[in-house]
């Protein structure tokens, strides 16, 4: 009897030390929290963390870490991994991510080549933010550009439906602007091409040669040797 109760004794003891070498599971939330905080504080986001299954116990970490448990999946249903590089073992919380996000809608159907205006769109709130690809986020990315290709009304803009306006179109009288190591000069030529503002483009001179360079703001061609 007393052989048993002495271990009895032996087990209450060590108890609380075996309790203490395991991780606070709380701690890891309220650190995958902070790490959402971070990561989300330029963001228009809320969120919501699920907890940890209560039964897991692994070992206590001086340093654990938290991350994206899929660094592709920042919104929606995705999940933060806590870890413990010293120790080798990872966890993961998922988590509830809601993004707001608005994009630029057109007012009225638009055909290819035209240009357009602040009253031509509009922003509106994107509810599923897999539909957000490529579509421009403001206003001012859209007002002055071109239309690529034609969409209805409501229709989102997308990055590649516009382009910037040209400033110099093909068989266009241009200047060359040229220069070089120690030199240069000016030249009229021929536009061989459309292009806009930062693009490159083929310029015949009048002596038949044919330069590439980029268009200016101006409309002028600066070529350089």
């Amino acid at each position: 009897m007393r052989r048993i109760l002495w271990c009895c004794c032996c087990l209450m003891l060590a108890a609380p030390a075996w309790a203490a070498g395991n991780q606070n599971l709380g701690l890891l939330e309220k650190l995958a929290d902070q790490f959402l905080k971070h990561e989300l504080a330029l963001r228009a986001a809320t969120w919501k963390l699920g907890q940890l299954d209560r039964r897991l116990v692994v070992p206590a970490c001086d340093k654990p870490k938290a991350d994206w448990a899929t660094p592709g999946v920042t919104t929606g249903a995705t999940a933060v991994a806590v870890s413990c590089p010293d120790l080798g073992w990872a966890l993961r919380i998922p988590v509830r991510i809601d993004e707001k996000r608005v994009g630029v809608a057109l007012n009225r159907a638009m055909a290819p080549g035209e240009q357009i205006t602040a009253d031509d769109v509009r922003l509106v709130d994107i509810s599923n933010p897999a539909l957000a690809g490529n579509v421009l986020t403001d206003a001012s990315q859209a007002i002055g550009q071109v239309m690529r290709t034609g969409a209805p009304t409501g229709a989102w803009l997308r990055n590649f439906m516009v382009r910037a306006p040209y400033l110099v179109r093909s068989n266009q009288q241009v200047k060359v602007m040229a220069q070089g190591d120690g030199f240069s000069a000016e030249a009229e030529g021929t536009a061989l091409g459309n292009a806009a503002q930062g693009d490159q483009i083929s310029v015949r001179l009048s002596t038949g040669r044919v330069v590439r360079g980029t268009v200016q703001a101006d409309g002028s061609v600066a070529v350089v040797f």
